[in-house]
């Protein structure tokens, strides 16, 4: 009799070792990757108490903006403080790419250029070059040049923005790309 609630006992590991894996395959593959992960980070954390990074919090996601500039300046301000954001509150943390906001354009101002953000970084009074740096940026044949004023020794914007400008897009996304350590302004 023994012998059984041993068999039954290997049996039950067996199937929440494959249970374990299943979750795992599925959160890597899987469509309901997130739902997963907390699921298998609760029983692994809190049932078996174990901890493991895989089971980190990451940074709260994505945030949507809506904004409704004026002028191209303030466009241009809007598009330095989020990337500016961006670089303080999410890059320490991130331990990949991701995107810090979703910047939904209610008016269209003018065309903006990475030499107008850049400007605005540069002539702040809170000094944000020192914070995020923007020595070279695309100009409007779209060759990578260097910035005409003093923004910094380094070149931590990446511009990648269809026409090399933004002007009547309705969509402004602003991440962090870990590879290659820059704050990426898509639109």
């Amino acid at each position: 009799m023994e012998h059984k609630g041993i068999e039954l006992n290997i049996i039950a590991y067996i199937i929440i070792g494959l249970v374990g894996i299943m979750l795992l395959m599925m959160f890597v593959y899987g469509p309901l990757n997130l739902v997963v992960k907390n699921t298998f980070c609760y029983f692994y954390q809190t049932i078996l108490k174990q901890t493991s990074d895989f089971c980190k919090e990451e940074p709260k996601g994505i945030r949507t903006v809506t904004i409704e500039p004026f002028d191209k300046e303030e466009l241009a301000r809007y598009i330095a403080a989020y990337s500016i954001l961006c670089w303080e509150e999410l890059r320490p943390v991130i331990s990949n790419s991701t995107i810090c906001f979703n910047v939904k354009l209610k008016s269209h101002p003018g065309k903006i250029y990475e030499s107008d953000v850049t400007r605005i970084m540069e002539t702040d009074p809170g000094d944000a070059c020192s914070v995020l740096q923007n020595s070279k940026v695309i100009d409007e044949s779209g060759k990578l040049v260097d910035y005409k004023g003093d923004c910094g020794k380094n070149d931590n914007i990446e511009w990648d923005v269809f026409g090399n400008y933004i002007e009547k897009q309705s969509l402004i996304l602003i991440k962090y790309d870990m590879r290659i350590n820059k704050i990426v302004i898509s639109a």
